[in-house]
């Protein structure tokens, strides 16, 4: 059984426990006696439709290219940043705190438990059993209290969000509206960060009710029940979105009554709800399934040892078990995993907690498909293909353009212009084509390319010719950047430069997506014209060129491995080829002088090493992650204390990486398998749409199945290896 056990309750919001249905989420405490739950809405994002598109940016772009081409970098670093950005994007909104406070007295043999293969929470102790799970079916939370003896229970509720809170009818609701602005929280010193004034903005509602066989009333703006042996919560949350493209209500009474409406309509006994649920949940996650070491699942035992320096097999498998657990919890029919999933307590979050493109928001589903959770990825889709019809206009308005792009940041209303502040995250129009390529590889990994990523595809590489320019009688892109970082050159720092190994491989790699796929003929030519005349890799002192002229990061060890995007997650540096190892040398430098515990840095680190079957990087990378890059409740570490859940996302690809890739056609099986990891099975692993089965011991393969024809490399399988249905090559 793949679970996570802790012998004592949750401090606070980072030692919770997370649960969602992909759009009502909750972290949840565990302190039996004053119990604490913290609800989010995949919905409710400050703000309402308002784009930032530059009517200056295209006329601008030609001095920009000027200033670049004829050495002027730091001139071109000012101008990029004063001439073509935009605005801010809008943040994820925290929606409520519920409380619930019991009178009974404490008991021993207290435990929280998060078991993994069911997707439900129970919180005990010798008095009381507490489960917790949000129910896809049903659309609602539910917190069930079992106790030996009659308790009584005082429910109450706030908002950090302007909003009222009372009791009627035996419903408990807390309803208000999200701010019209809200500043990210690194503008530490602006004025007015949060704003209510032009009543635009989302109107939200969290309702509460009881099944219990005890009296229910209100006690001001509580609810009270009075000698229950057991009560079962159901929550609903409710917004006022409407599309990305479309004002949300602002009227919360009338939100309100929507939420009330659902919360009345939902009759279900708690047991029926239960079995519901744990069905629903287990045909998504034990549709694949990664066997390393089963235990007790003691988390906080298993922490101290990682932190003492080795992370033993049980804790990779419950990361990764965890992983998969957070995608179906986060993930399923409403928006997608932003930077803290769907989990936030904060009006000002980490960087908004919105979609962060340059790798955040991409690296969320690294994993997904590989790991059979195909149903969870609808919200990254629909978004990728709202936000390459959003992505049209700033394609036009800010570049004279064909097609789509969108910038570093993404939020609900589907923002794709640039925002302010400095060109190194500001300005990276080919995000778009990354997201592009992300959905491309996740459906033909699934067997299953369909007419709107051909639509998607077609819109990035129009964007992607058009943003072309020639220099030295290639094409290249310029202004280009790579993701956060600079340069220097002459004493002179800039983060503008000329065909970034980041641009030239995400463009690489559309180019070869759009002629792989059934797209338009013209615009096929056009690209196999291009892909003719690309600026070439430049190979530089320490490996792979990151601008054009051996121009490299300043910081040896950045966290972004922006570079090697052709490596992973792209697959345009062919291996065998000079530019394959001139990736490799960047690779083993960037490792080299990292210092870093950023969680997502590690997990692209992992998959890189996977692909450069690098066992003692990927090693060295497993460790430092486990005992470095999480928090006590295994939420992925941003320093100084940020959760971001990227890191927690792009371990299951890292791992997955490190057993079972593809590349061109071919399968190989442990290509950089650890030794904390050298025996175990995989079942039903998604590659190119089969299902493949497999068991190692020693590092070697000795069982491989799959589910139709497959083509699998002949290295790490045992001499006596049982191979079915697969071609060894």
């Amino acid at each position: 059984m793949s679970r996570m056990f802790f012998g004592s309750p949750a401090k606070d919001w980072f030692h919770a426990l997370p649960a969602g249905n992909g759009k009502t989420a909750i972290m949840v405490a565990g302190d039996l006696r004053n119990e604490k739950i913290w609800f989010n809405d995949a919905e409710l994002w400050s703000g309402y439709p308002v784009h930032h598109d530059n009517a200056g940016a295209a006329a601008a772009l030609p001095k920009a290219r000027e200033l670049v081409f004829s050495g002027r970098a730091r001139e071109a670093h000012s101008f990029v940043g004063k001439n073509l950005g935009g605005d801010y994007s809008a943040a994820f909104m925290p929606l409520a705190l519920l409380k619930i406070k019991s009178d009974a007295a404490r008991g021993g043999g207290y435990k929280r438990v998060l078991n993994l293969d069911d997707g439900i929470m129970e919180i005990s102790d010798d008095t009381e059993t507490r489960k917790a799970f949000v129910s896809f079916q049903h659309k609602a939370a539910v917190y069930s209290v079992t106790a030996n003896s009659p308790v009584c229970l005082t429910l109450s509720a706030k908002s950090p969000l302007c909003h009222r809170t009372e009791v009627r009818d035996g419903i408990l609701k807390v309803f208000g509206v999200a701010p019209d602005y809200a500043a990210p929280n690194y503008l530490r010193t602006k004025l007015f960060p949060i704003r209510y004034n032009k009543n635009k903005s989302m109107a939200f509602c969290l309702a509460v009710k009881a099944d219990t066989d005890g009296r229910i009333s209100a006690c001001g703006k509580k609810l009270r029940i009075e000698n229950a042996t057991y009560a079962h919560f159901y929550a609903v949350t409710e917004t006022g979105f409407n599309g990305y493209d479309k004002m949300p209500l602002h009227d919360s009474e009338t939100v309100c009554n929507r939420a009330v409406k659902r919360l009345i309509c939902l009759d279900s006994p708690y047991e029926k709800a239960e079995s519901a649920h744990i069905a629903d949940y287990r045909a998504i996650f034990g549709a694949q399934k990664l066997s390393l070491a089963y235990g007790d699942g003691d988390v906080e035992k298993l922490l101290k040892e990682a932190r003492g320096g080795k992370a033993k097999a049980e804790l990779i498998n419950i990361l990764y078990d965890f992983g998969k657990y957070m995608t179906i919890c986060g993930s399923r029919d409403s928006q997608p995993l932003n930077l803290q999933g769907q989990w936030n307590k904060s009006i000002r979050p980490p960087w908004s907690s919105n979609l962060t493109t340059n790798i955040n928001a991409q690296m969320n589903y690294w994993g997904a498909t590989r790991a059979g959770l195909s149903k969870c990825m609808e919200p990254f889709y629909n978004a990728v293909e709202e936000t390459a019809v959003r992505g049209r206009k700033t394609a036009s308005v800010n570049f004279g353009a064909r097609g789509f792009c969108c910038n570093h940041n993404l939020d609900i209303w589907r923002n794709t212009s640039p925002v302010k502040g400095d060109p190194c995250y500001m300005y990276s129009p080919l995000c778009g084509a990354w997201l592009a390529n992300e959905m491309f590889a996740h459906k033909k990994n699934c067997g299953e390319t369909d007419a709107r990523t051909v639509f998607v595809i077609e819109q990035a590489a129009e964007f992607c010719l058009d943003y072309l320019c020639e220099y030295k009688g290639k094409l290249v892109t310029c202004p280009s950047t790579s993701p956060e970082t600079a340069y220097t050159e002459n004493g002179v720092r800039s983060s503008v430069g000329i065909a970034s190994a980041f641009d030239m491989s995400v463009i690489r790699q559309t180019f070869e997506n759009c002629l792989s796929c059934e797209a338009d003929k013209n615009l096929k030519q056009q690209v196999k014209d291009a892909l003719l005349n690309l600026y070439p890799y430049e190979n530089a002192e320490n490996g792979l060129s990151e601008w054009a002229g051996g121009k490299m990061s300043c910081e040896k060890g950045h966290r972004h491995f922006s570079p090697l995007y052709g490596i992973y997650p792209g697959n345009v540096i062919k291996e065998g080829s000079k530019e394959f190892e001139w990736a490799r040398r960047l690779f083993e430098y960037r490792m080299q002088h990292s210092s870093s515990s950023i969680g997502w840095s590690a997990a692209w680190a992992l998959c890189l090493a996977g692909r450069f079957r690098d066992k003692l990087s990927a090693e060295k990378i497993i460790n430092s992650f486990a005992a470095k890059s999480v928090m006590d409740n295994l939420f992925d570490f941003h320093p100084p204390f940020y959760f971001q859940i990227d890191g927690n996302m792009g371990f299951i690809a890292g791992i997955n990486e490190l057993l079972i890739t593809e590349r061109d056609g071919v399968i190989e099986l442990l290509p950089a398998c650890v030794g904390a990891i050298d025996n175990g099975e995989m079942k039903g692993a998604v590659v190119n749409g089969a299902s493949i089965d497999f068991k190692w011991k020693n590092g070697k393969v000795v069982y491989c199945s799959a589910d139709r024809p497959v083509k699998i490399r002949n290295a790490n399988l045992a001499a006596d290896a049982v191979i079915i249905n697969a071609e060894k090559m």
